[in-house]
């Protein structure tokens, strides 16, 4: 359903809006990621939900779908342990000095990603579960 395309596309586009700045956050803050974060980030965060999206909108949607509830898992996973868990500089009570602006920018950035996160991951469960029972429905069940 194009319906289910256009709310995950626009989810992780707000995801992505958001991470942008919280990116933007950590070059202030001179938040050294390690290159097996950058690599996760890069891949994990951003790819793999991203081409999720398009394959909605293509003839894969189940795909798609798993695509971006695995992206969205794991960003939501990755985030809350490194800026809730982990005692670094990218926890967000830990924070390298900066100025409040800077500080409060990167710590709405880390909540409202994990919230859109986890929102597009549930929804787009959602929507494969749904896919999965219309797909069921048509086949006899044998009573």
């Amino acid at each position: 359903m194009k319906l289910d395309a256009a709310v995950v596309t626009l989810l992780i586009a707000v995801h992505h809006a958001i991470a942008y700045i919280h990116g933007g956050a950590h070059t202030d803050l001179a938040i050294v990621m390690s290159v097996f974060q950058n690599a996760f980030i890069y891949f994990v965060i951003l790819l793999v939900p991203l081409a999720g999206a398009v394959l909605t909108w293509m003839s894969r949607p189940r795909i798609g779908l798993w695509a971006v509830i695995i992206g969205m898992a794991g960003a939501l996973i990755f985030g809350v342990t490194h800026h809730y868990m982990l005692v670094s500089p990218d926890h967000i009570a830990h924070l390298p000095a900066a100025t409040p602006y800077v500080h409060d920018t990167f710590i709405w950035t880390a909540g409202a990603m994990a919230m859109v996160e986890g929102a597009c991951a549930m929804l787009a469960a959602y929507f494969l579960g749904r896919r999965y029972r219309d797909a069921t429905a048509a086949w006899p069940t044998g009573d």
